[in-house]
């Protein structure tokens, strides 16, 4: 086990290395942002080994998804004109996703607790947002794709989380490994690059995007909190570049335990950053008073316990 653990470290750490070098030889000769995502007669370029070349910097986008409407119909925004949205659940076709009568309650508790920690949104606590949240579009997010022969390693920069996908066609880990991002196992179906995700923990939520009001119940928050998993979460994931500049993302969920069926999520999620874009340092807990205050009682504003501390 320690070599295969040094062998993977040391992949790793030649993916780092290279990351610098050759994250944006692809975008050399394309012009940043503005892909449209729907040329059928796109053909990606290809890597010097034959595979699809999706390499290079990524941008949030979710153009033409209401990506922050997992609960049916967006709520009203007063005089304030917005575009068509399809929306981001393609299946069930009602757009909802298909909680469980018990998860549903549950995430009513969730949500009317934000205030105690162990209710906490993970990524408020700073934790890993796990899959498919990690691909949802978050403005303090960015992304890193790079390929090298059997392997694609995706980048980013939300709380510095990493993904080494294998093509190779080797099983998943062992089901007693538990992880918040879960385990990535890859292959390519035409251009389509698919990843089937397991062997996750039950520590994050399966979506959630930018930060609902607070005291909202949850049958008026359609930001997709609260919406939890067990152990038991599968996800197939297709990234397909559709332009030059676009990468088409869908996402197949499927947890017997919580959902009544599954679900599906699809919408163009990557847009080609410009070609002097980086992945800057993630800073989560600096500065981040609330969650002190949550955990311990100490509140650093006044410099006093404003609880007790339950052991």
């Amino acid at each position: 086990m320690t070599n295969r653990l040094l062998k993977l470290f040391g992949k790793l750490a030649v993916v780092a290395a290279l990351a610098m070098v050759i994250g944006l030889v692809s975008v050399s000769a394309q012009a940043p942002n503005g892909g449209a995502g729907n040329d059928p007669s796109f053909q990606p370029p290809r890597t010097p080994w034959g595979d699809p070349d999706l390499q290079g910097h990524w941008l949030p986008s979710g153009a033409g998804a209401a990506f922050s409407n997992f609960f049916g119909d967006e709520p009203a925004r007063g005089n304030r004109p917005r575009p068509p949205q399809k929306p981001m659940v393609v299946d069930p076709p009602d757009g909802r996703v298909p909680l469980q009568k018990w998860a549903l309650d549950k995430r009513n508790e969730i949500m009317a607790h934000q205030d105690k920690v162990e209710y906490l949104d993970p990524r408020v606590r700073c934790l890993q947002s796990g899959v498919p949240r990690a691909n949802l579009p978050v403005g303090y997010n960015t992304y890193q794709i790079v390929q090298i022969p059997g392997y694609v390693v995706l980048l980013y920069e939300w709380n510095h989380m990493y993904r080494y996908i294998p093509l190779d066609g080797r099983p998943h880990v062992s089901s007693k490994i538990r992880m918040p991002m879960g385990d990535s196992r890859g292959r390519w179906e035409g251009s389509t690059l698919v990843v089937d995700v397991t062997n996750f923990d039950d520590q994050t939520w399966v979506v959630g995007h930018g930060a609902p009001p607070d005291d909202a119940p949850a049958t008026s928050i359609n930001t997709g909190h609260g919406v939890f998993h067990t152990e038991a979460l599968h996800v197939v994931e297709r990234f397909t570049l559709t332009d030059a500049n676009t990468v088409r993302y869908e996402a197949t969920i499927e947890d017997p335990n919580v959902f009544t069926r599954p679900w599906k999520i699809s919408f163009n999620a990557f847009l080609r950053a410009p070609k002097d874009h980086q992945l800057f340092e993630y800073a989560c807990h600096e500065g981040n008073g609330r969650n002190v205050k949550l955990m311990t009682g100490f509140d650093p504003e006044t410099g006093t316990m404003t609880k007790t501390k339950k052991d």
